[in-house]
């Protein structure tokens, strides 16, 4: 019983402060222009679907690789007036040259959270980027998040840096 209290207690703790984590700066078109002299531009503020808008740079290739090259894109959803989530997503299709490529995804990452926090990216972000393992961390008033896939085909995989 104690232990299902705990549970509680801890999920409801979370549930709270993920209710009021949220960027430093909300307006679509600042958030859309934070990574534009990393090479991320975006292509502007757009509704999807619905009330679900958003903004997306082409995929900036990260030296080269057969099929495919590393890329890394960077992406901003919201609603129509609110930006309210940040992602930046590197895609690993050649994992011979994975290390510079995570080293690019790291330097856009440490930009992304002084922009998008006030802060700098925290140790266990920074490692976690590097290795390609997951975490989370609260990061000023919102929280980031480290998620690695890998690929069901075994021959790559991405890693999402997410700031909501």
């Amino acid at each position: 019983m104690r232990a299902i209290i705990t549970a509680l207690i801890i999920f409801s703790s979370l549930t709270i402060n993920t209710a009021h984590a949220k960027l430093k700066v909300t307006t679509p078109s600042e958030v859309c222009a934070y990574l534009k002299d990393f090479g991320l531009a975006t292509r502007g503020w757009k509704n999807h679907y619905e009330n679900v808008y958003g903004c997306s740079s082409p995929y900036k290739e990260l030296g080269s690789g057969f099929p495919l090259a590393n890329n890394l894109a960077f992406y901003v959803e919201g609603d129509n007036t609110t930006a309210r989530q940040t992602k930046l997503v590197l895609n690993v299709n050649n994992c011979e040259s994975e290390k510079p490529a995570h080293e690019e995804l790291l330097k856009a990452a440490e930009a992304l959270s002084v922009k998008a926090t006030g802060e700098s990216l925290p140790k266990t972000l920074r490692d976690a980027i590097k290795t390609g393992k997951n975490t989370t961390a609260k990061v000023g008033s919102a929280f980031m998040e480290v998620i690695r896939e890998n690929w069901p085909t075994g021959k790559g995989y991405e890693i999402k840096v997410l700031i909501k």
